[in-house]
């Protein structure tokens, strides 16, 4: 029997257990909405999951509002920038985060001072989809299996680098559980996204990362990096070739992360409502789900906006869990 992705589960428990939300505020201002340009803040750099999910999302609703949809990349300190300037915006509904996950369930479990607060300044809108990861090396790191990279990786303790978005990220988060439940030792290299950390894996500057499947699948398919597993607790549809770190003796990575649009809490409910409707429209159109699958994003159940935040309150507690396990509980952010 096929098993179901954990976080998927997670989204149909707290789907099931939040009332559905009820139409709330103005309507008027709802039915007038947008007004003007919608502003789609990134908090990664380019190629990154969160960024074509925005760049796609902001081709297709743009017709739906009729007004123009700017997508704005704003990298920095594992999303934080973003995700405080998002919260210091007007809440109208015009500046929307479009964002993975790190930066809203990972950041406040793992560092003691952070300039928001998302379950205070933040309203979850719409889950988008989830993702896998790729575990990926350097083609000339001697390993083509998970069992072979460790071996080799705990005989060179130290002398392989591994690359991640940013510190708290999932793609970080990832090797880090890798190193604790294995026993080999890495040095971390972040960057500013995962766009540049590819970069320097491809030209053999670091050596190996987990990457999100989005912003990893074209590398993997034209050559220029090797996937040795994937996160997910079954073969990835779109690598089927690509063995679980699960099948392959690993057992307690992440399976993934996920990407949702968040607004300040401010925003009035029935903007928030109408937010998310025209969202789910593009979101569940059949051409959008067939752009997402190709990339490796799997689509979720529709919900509403209170059971997307229910959804993140428990992921949030999951990484609470993971980080205290990991002692990376940090003092500056």
């Amino acid at each position: 029997m096929e098993q179901e992705h954990p976080n998927r589960r997670a989204w149909l428990r707290s789907a099931g257990a939040v009332a559905l939300a009820g139409l709330a505020g103005t309507a008027a201002r709802a039915d007038t909405y947008p007004q003007r340009t919608v502003r789609f803040v990134i908090p990664f750099t380019p190629g990154q999951g969160s960024d074509v999910i925005g760049r796609v999302m902001s081709e297709r609703i743009a017709p739906v509002w009729r007004q123009s949809v700017l997508v704005d990349n704003r990298p920095g300190a594992n999303g934080a920038l973003a995700v405080s300037e998002v919260t210091r915006s007007a809440p109208d509904g015009h500046t929307v985060l479009v964002t993975s996950n790190s930066p809203i369930v990972i950041n406040p479990n793992l560092y003691k001072k952070l300039a928001y607060n998302p379950a205070a300044d933040l309203k979850a809108v719409t889950l988008a989809g989830m993702v896998e990861l790729a575990i990926v090396v350097h083609p000339q790191v001697p390993a083509r299996t998970l069992p072979e990279l460790v071996a080799l990786l705990k005989a060179n303790p130290n002398k392989y680098s591994f690359g991640s978005p940013g510190v708290g990220s999932t793609s970080h988060m990832t090797m880090e559980l890798l190193m604790r439940l294995t026993g080999a030792q890495l040095t971390h290299v972040p960057y500013k996204g995962s766009g540049p950390a590819m970069t320097d894996l491809m030209g053999g500057q670091i050596q190996l990362m987990a990457d999100a499947l989005p912003s990893a699948m074209a590398n993997i398919q034209a050559g220029r990096i090797r996937a040795v597993a994937t996160t997910g607790v079954r073969s990835s549809s779109v690598l089927p070739d690509i063995p679980t770190a699960i099948s392959q003796g690993v057992n307690g990575l992440p399976v993934g992360g996920w990407y949702g649009f968040f607004v300040p809490v401010a925003t009035p409910a029935a903007v928030v409502d109408k937010l998310d409707a025209d969202l789910r429209q593009v979101i569940y159109a059949p051409e959008f789900q067939a752009r997402m699958r190709a990339l490796g994003i799997a689509a979720v159940p529709p919900g509403t906006p209170a059971e997307f935040a229910e959804f993140v309150r428990q992921d949030t507690a999951f990484w609470e869990r993971t980080t205290r396990q990991l002692n990376l509980y940090q003092t500056e952010g």
